[in-house]
């Protein structure tokens, strides 16, 4: 019987091949019984030829990478997993696929597919992973310190926002990437040690 445009069936048929998801039907000999056309786009295969094709045929180097989750459907698990999908014209898709068994009275007939692009998604993903290395690198290059600091005239002490002073090295360690290192400059060095040599090029009286 042929059905019309506007039978519920029909129309069903008209919107599963509008998605672009893939959609499918497989028996519990892996052959397919029903596809949409997302897979003409993805795999290069119409419907009329994915009816009665093993998957295995379909999938290729993919079929041993899925065939747990395969096995899994047919024994009535509902299955979901992440794969990387080469295009037939060249390039690639990143797809979420889901496997929903077909069950009648305990028993497997087949199971559904379900394979939805989400190749946008994981390049957002990594474009915003890239966004946040580069504001961390960026941010520990300019970690420095801006504005006017209070320092006490006498002692040197940084006073900070809180209002509590702390020494200037431990101020500036903890706002800045500095460390410091101690020597003694050519001026104080004969203060605290007259008796050692003056450095090379100091003035001498």
């Amino acid at each position: 019987m042929e059905l019309k445009a506007t039978d519920p069936a029909c129309l069903a048929l008209q919107a599963i091949n509008q998605i672009s998801a893939m959609v499918a039907y497989w028996d519990s000999e892996q052959r397919c019984r029903f596809s949409n056309e997302a897979y003409r786009e993805w795999f290069g295969r119409s419907p009329a030829e994915m009816v009665g094709m093993h998957m295995k045929e379909l999938l290729g180097p993919l079929y041993e990478m899925n065939l747990g989750y395969i096995e899994g459907a047919l024994r009535g698990e509902s299955q979901q997993f992440e794969r990387h999908i080469p295009l037939p014209e060249g390039g690639a898709r990143d797809s979420i696929a889901t496997y929903t068994p077909d069950m009648e009275g305990g028993v497997v007939r087949g199971f559904w597919a379900h394979v939805a692009d989400v190749t946008p998604l994981r390049l957002r993903e990594a474009a915003l992973q890239r966004a946040i290395l580069e504001r961390d690198e960026a941010l520990a290059e300019v970690r420095t310190l801006r504005g006017l600091l209070p320092v006490c005239a006498c002692c040197k002490n940084i006073r900070d926002e809180q209002g509590e002073w702390h020494g200037m090295e431990t101020y500036v360690s903890a706002h800045t990437e500095v460390n410091f290192t101690h020597s003694l400059c050519p001026a104080c060095l004969p203060i605290y040690f007259p008796e050692a040599d003056p450095p090379p090029g100091a003035a001498t009286n």
